[in-house]
């Protein structure tokens, strides 16, 4: 204007407003908080998926944390005498460029970063290509949108723009290698994101005042465009900046959400996947947390005795199940229609009553038919196992095995009480011990219990599983907040995750052949949920007994002569007839297989080195134990004791022995590799199983008032329409066995095939039996006289059904039967 000190062609001075500056630093620091968390939170993908993740950091980077940050600082300086007409003015072409620039440039840089996953050679060098890109993308930016400027002619030295590019880019650089490493060893709390973008603002504001301060301004234009094109560029940041702080709440919010989410589901019943790498490391999701799945919110416990822990049948089945998924994968779909229909999932039917627990063992469902609980709650553990196979993208059979101990979560330990409810112990004393455990116990009790699936995997699956948005972590490194998310105190967790290391190690070590000495020393139980009998076990082997390899082969027969002498005798004896034997043998070779006794009982003594061992009787009846298929089957002799409850218990080597349940304890006989009871507990689910859920349609249908065409129907009043599995229809409307068959057979012995439903009428459904373990193997046929003679009007008789059925196999006792049995009627005897 024509009043205006300044003329066209003036160098204008300018100054600063530190208010704004300071808001153009939160301004950044909003942005790059966004970016952190977006950058946290990634999981990976391909295609659209992928696009889109990269696309949101870029934009939250480049457009908030830059270009906002640009713009609102630039507000910050003042032209001259601050008089509105020489203040800077932006073309808006340059302006939209300015914001597309970065964006692009910073996804280019972040899918670098994503073709390597951290650990993987190469991604630290693409990681540090990445953090140039920003580093340049942000120089970029700011000087694109000083050239927009429209009423200046601005002069930028170019060692204030290399000064400038070189702090954008060591600042990216500290700050992205800060968050990856931090991330990499998950140590990656809030406060050390919030550092690392404050690093990155830093490196945004540090570069972009550097730039300012060497940037002259010169006047080439004594008009200029109205005060509301000024304002625009402003108007634009800051409601962009006002989005990334409520993307920012969003993110608060959402994490205290997820923090009740597993406050709760610390009172629930769950099954958690655990699964090292090589090295040891344990897979977590982007949350540090290892992958779980809700099962129910509690076992519904039939009476007060009625505990859910490994002694509990239902245990033992899911324990074996665990080790043959192939069994029941095939059930799970039916499974999850079956509880959808009960009201036990999520989306159920809107007239089907929500299931809330109860003390019952059995409830009605929406169709007011009544349910055996464990069947619901193994329905529930079959379905939860498949969903959590879905999220981690592998095959149910790979999912791993169950734990063989249950944690209790949701703990009431003092360290999670407020400190005002916390109670104390008096100087001097200490707290209540369990006198027949050896063991000193916190005060605390769970309200919920944790289910572990555990499983080692090779390098390439460890790879699929991060690319799948995974990580590994060291066990120090994630312990504290997976102790707080179920409640527990972090010295129990990180036991349990020992043991669980130690019990994947021992669990993928195959049966072994040979010939052992061991002890079976059982004993009363000493709770009453634990059953009747507890047996002495390894606490890092539960499967198998405390044990000495005698030799890696089968014994002689008059090697079995020598072991047939010490019958009866206690370890003592035995002790001292070797030794004596050992100088007084006829031969050599005995002399040597004496010695070699002797010293398996000494071991055999230090590995069981309680004082009821001594009283322990050997059995010389050879005991045959499991056979894996690729090794041999291992004979076991053992040293058999009954133990009175009261000197039973383990004083001197509770780190190393425990009491399971007996029941346990066979069960565990039944689940090794390639082992025949697979088949034949395939068979029992798929008998129980289809049955129910073949029972449970037909009352769903017929409570509709119609019958699905699978089912037939006899009744005395009408010839009902039998339809078998792949019979033909003769058109007539009957169905026929074979195509010969011109009548229909019908016998009392074909009647009672059918199953009687509860309506009296019975049914056959044909779905069920076509598993090939399922049900009753019935073949069927129809002999019919065709010799004719010649010019005969007689038909064709039916002469009858001719009915074969077999029943499939039964489970044989295992070597922990037979040493129970040797056992009791020693002790009988005695």
């Amino acid at each position: 204007m024509t009043d205006s000190p300044y003329k066209s062609g003036d160098w204008i001075s300018f100054r600063l407003e530190p208010g704004i500056v300071v808001a153009s630093y939160f301004v950044s620091l909003t942005g790059a908080i966004t970016t952190v968390e977006l950058l946290h939170r990634r999981r990976e993908g391909k295609g659209l998926y992928r696009w889109m993740q990269n696309g949101a950091v870029s934009v939250s980077f480049g457009l908030v944390a830059i270009w906002c940050m640009h713009f609102v600082g630039n507000r910050a300086i003042v032209l001259g005498d601050g008089s509105k007409e020489i203040q800077l003015y932006y073309n808006s072409g340059f302006t939209a460029l300015s914001a597309f620039l970065p964006v692009v440039f910073l996804f280019f840089g972040f899918t670098s970063v994503e073709l390597r996953q951290p650990g993987q050679r190469f991604f630290w060098p693409s990681l540090l290509i990445a953090s140039v890109i920003a580093g340049l993308a942000i120089t970029g930016m700011h000087y694109v949108g000083n050239f927009g400027i429209t009423n200046y002619h601005v002069r930028n030295p170019a060692q204030y723009i290399v000064g400038a590019a070189a702090i954008a880019i060591f600042a990216c650089i500290v700050a992205l290698t800060m968050f990856y490493y931090f991330k990499e060893r998950w140590i990656n709390s809030w406060w050390r994101r919030v550092m690392c973008a404050i690093i990155l603002a830093g490196a945004v504001s540090g570069m972009h005042w550097l730039g300012t301060m060497g940037t002259t301004y010169q006047l080439s234009s004594g008009t200029v465009a109205d005060q509301g094109n000024r304002n625009t560029n402003l108007i634009i940041a800051i409601v962009i900046s006002l989005l990334a702080c409520f993307v920012c709440l969003m993110f608060a919010f959402l994490t205290q959400v997820r923090k009740k989410q597993l406050a709760d589901r610390a009172q629930h019943v769950v099954l958690a996947s655990v699964t090292f790498d090589p090295d040891g490391k344990i897979l977590v999701t982007q949350e540090g947390l290892m992958p779980s799945q809700k099962i129910t919110k509690q076992y519904n416990q039939r009476s007060f005795n009625d505990e859910f822990n490994v002694a509990h049948p239902v245990f033992q089945w899911l324990f074996r199940v665990s080790h043959n998924w192939g069994g029941v994968q095939d059930l799970i779909p039916a499974m999850r229609s079956h509880l959808r229909s009960m009201g036990s999932l999520k989306n159920t039917p809107a007239n089907a009553r929500p299931h809330s627990p109860s003390t019952r063992s059995v409830f009605e469902d929406a169709t007011g038919v009544e349910e055996d609980y464990s069947v619901i709650f193994r329905e529930h553990f079959c379905v939860a196992a498949a969903e959590l196979a879905e999220h981690l993208q592998t095959r149910m059979p790979d999912l791993g095995v169950l734990y063989s101990d249950i944690m209790m979560t949701g703990s009431m330990a003092p360290e999670f009480m407020p400190r005002g409810r916390r109670p104390g112990v008096a100087p001097g004393k200490s707290r209540p011990s369990d006198v027949e455990e050896g063991m000193i116990h916190g005060a605390m009790f769970g309200r919920g219990q944790l289910l572990f699936l555990v499983r080692e995997v090779d390098r390439p699956e460890a790879s699929r599983l991060m690319a799948a948005g995974y990580r590994f972590a060291a066990i120090s490194q994630v312990e504290q907040q997976n102790a707080r998310s179920m409640q527990v105190p972090q010295a129990e967790f990180t036991a349990n995750i020992k043991h669980l290391r130690s019990y994947c190690a021992t669990n993928a070590v195959e049966q072994t052949s040979g010939t052992f000495i061991a002890c079976f020393a059982m004993r009363a139980a000493v709770k009453t949920t634990h059953g009747s009998w507890e047996v002495l076990v390894p606490k890092d082997d539960l499967k198998n007994l405390p044990r000495v390899e005698i030799t890696p082969g089968s014994l002689k027969n008059w090697h079995q002569r020598v072991m047939g002498r010490l019958d009866g005798m206690t370890v003592n004896q035995c002790m001292k007839y070797l030794g004596d034997r050992a100088t007084d043998a006829p031969d050599d070779e005995e002399r040597s297989f004496t010695k070699r006794l002797l010293l398996c009982i000494a071991e055999l003594q230090e590995i069981v080195p309680e004082r009821f061992f001594e009283y322990a009787i050997f059995s010389s009846k050879p005991v045959i134990g499991p056979e894996s298929g690729v090794q041999g089957p291992a004979t076991t002799y053992a040293f058999c004791i009954i133990p009175d409850v009261h000197s039973s218990s383990i004083k001197h080597a509770n780190d190393t022995l425990t009491y399971t349940p007996f029941s346990f304890f066979k069960s565990s006989q039944r689940v090794y590799k390639n082992s025949p009871d697979h088949a034949y507990l395939a068979q029992r689910i798929h008998r129980e199983f289809a049955s129910i859920l073949a029972a449970k349609e037909a009352n769903k249908l017929n409570g509709n008032g119609t019958r699905p065409h699978s089912f037939a129907t006899h009744s005395s009043q009408s010839q009902p329409k039998r339809k078998w599995l792949f019979a033909k229809n003769d058109g007539s409307g009957r169905t026929s066995r074979r195509p010969s068959s011109s009548k229909e057979a019908d016998s009392a012995s074909q009647r009672y095939l059918f199953k009687k439903g509860d309506d009296g009428e019975s049914g056959l459904s044909s779905p069920q039996p076509t598993h090939p373990w399922g049900g009753i193997m019935v073949s069927s046929d129809v002999i019919v006289d065709s010799n004719v003679k010649e010019e005969s009007h007689m038909e064709m008789q039916d002469l009858g059904l001719v009915t074969e059925a077999g029943v499939g196999g039964e489970e044989q006792p295992t070597y922990a039967d037979e040493l129970f049995k040797i056992t009791s009627a020693r002790w009988q005897r005695a």
